[in-house]
């Protein structure tokens, strides 16, 4: 099975030591026979904390994505929670799963009442409206996404690869108490990479609660291996109805050509 992992912005170089410890976390958790391939989105800037770069970020991310049926993949996974998941299983046709809804959907077999802890108040924002989206709010608690304080940086994030107690859990647990409080019985980490790295240091639940933290991520890339499986035994990927319908491939490649969508994921 290959998995295109896509992400949605550039491989930037200061960033090195987390492309690494992200790869070598997940890899010993996939299925024998399971390889994920990382790729990036060329041209973006790097920048997600908006609504409107969130868009542009998804057109760069969806150039990937059908780059990657293209090369054969079995199953694309969108690395982000600011997603384009619904555009993505519009115009492919393998199975598409992105970190925030697949990781929601297993929240559901796991406690009564989820909520997810995330990086920044725009990154809430993005992630509530996917929730209600989803059809999800049911089984979340009010005001079901809530941001750390101080909002997370670069710096942060890299002093979380080596030791994320020393800055980004007390931030996190105190978000998460925060919800606990208010009825939630599961914790979802709201970012791609934060939740692999606290799992590798055995960070798994919120101290003397009970309460789990669930590394999104593993668990969406396991549902994704599970949704390659269901397409090949049963031959059903998606719904043809008017949602998910693929379009007309060409109708699709004069519109990218009309936005001037280029090789390499680039926009004019």
């Amino acid at each position: 099975m290959r998995i295109c992992w896509i992400h949605p912005t550039t491989k930037t170089p200061e960033l090195a030591p987390l492309w690494t410890t992200i790869e070598q976390t997940v890899s010993p958790d996939l299925l024998p026979g399971t390889e994920i391939e990382y790729r990036f989105s060329a041209g973006s800037a790097n920048f997600t904390r908006s609504s409107y770069a969130e868009h542009l970020n998804s057109v760069l991310m969806l150039d990937q994505a059908i780059q990657a049926e293209k090369d054969g993949f079995d199953g694309v996974f969108i690395g982000c929670w600011n997603d384009a998941l619904w555009e993505a299983r519009e115009v492919l046709s393998i199975p598409v799963a992105s970190v925030g809804e697949q990781s929601m959907l297993a929240a559901l077999a796991m406690g009564q009442r989820f909520a997810v802890v995330t990086v920044s108040q725009k990154t809430a924002v993005a992630i509530e409206r996917d929730l209600f989206a989803y059809g999800l709010h049911e089984r979340a608690i009010s005001r079901p996404v809530r941001s750390i304080a101080p909002e997370s940086d670069g710096d942060l994030l890299l002093g979380a690869v080596t030791d994320p107690h020393s800055g980004f859990i007390p931030r996190f647990e105190a978000a998460a108490r925060g919800c606990i409080a208010d009825g939630a019985d599961i914790i979802l980490v709201g970012c791609a990479y934060y939740g692999p790295l606290l799992r590798r240091v055995g960070y798994t639940h919120v101290a003397d609660t009970g309460i789990p933290v669930i590394d999104s991520t593993t668990v969406a890339i396991k549902y994704l291996e599970a949704m390659v499986g269901v397409s090949r035994a049963t031959g059903i990927t998606k719904s043809m109805g008017p949602m998910f319908r693929t379009p007309d491939p060409a109708k699709i490649e004069r519109a990218r050509a009309a936005l001037a969508v280029v090789e390499a994921g680039k926009l004019r």
